[in-house]
């Protein structure tokens, strides 16, 4: 059913939500292959992200991710055979290596971005600047404040 005059559809908002995510993630993901990326999976997002915003650790990526050691080095591991990622010792520690992206995952974060970014705009010429400023507002405060939560917000939940 499409939306009504109250603004609202048959569609629950849980589930609505998730195929929101969905359908990004797909056109993300599409997107991305046309421009050489294709051999993407959906749990390389976030951890390209935090490199993209400084070199880590594996210790401190795991961390930031909310996610166990083992489980970030198995998706290290898949980006480093992607040459998404390169490792480097660390400057101030020479007992630990520091995770970076490569060339090649630079590139495809800066494509990510412009991707992201173009579906932002579109969303403005569909609905208009300020009712897509309102859906990012609002995405914003479900991302890092949610309404239900107890603690103090996380900016990179465990997602994988």
């Amino acid at each position: 059913m499409g939306l009504t005059m109250q603004g609202r559809t048959d569609t629950d908002f849980g589930l609505l939500f998730a195929q929101a995510l969905n359908a990004y993630v797909a056109h993300l993901h599409r997107q991305l292959g046309e421009r050489g990326f294709s051999d993407l999976r959906p749990t390389f997002g976030l951890p390209l992200r935090a490199l993209h915003e400084r070199p880590r650790t594996l210790t401190e990526l795991a961390r930031g991710l909310g996610v166990s050691k083992q489980a970030a080095a198995k998706v290290v591991a898949e980006l480093e055979a992607r040459s998404l990622i390169e490792r480097e010792p660390s400057p101030d520690d020479g007992r630990a290596t520091l995770l970076r992206l490569s060339a090649r995952g630079r590139s495809l974060v800066t494509a990510a971005i412009e991707i992201g970014d173009a579906v932002e705009r579109d969303l403005a010429r569909g609905l208009g600047d300020e009712a897509a400023a309102h859906i990012r507002a609002g995405l914003e405060r479900l991302a890092y404040d949610p309404p239900w939560a107890e603690a103090a917000p996380v900016r990179s939940p465990r997602v994988w």
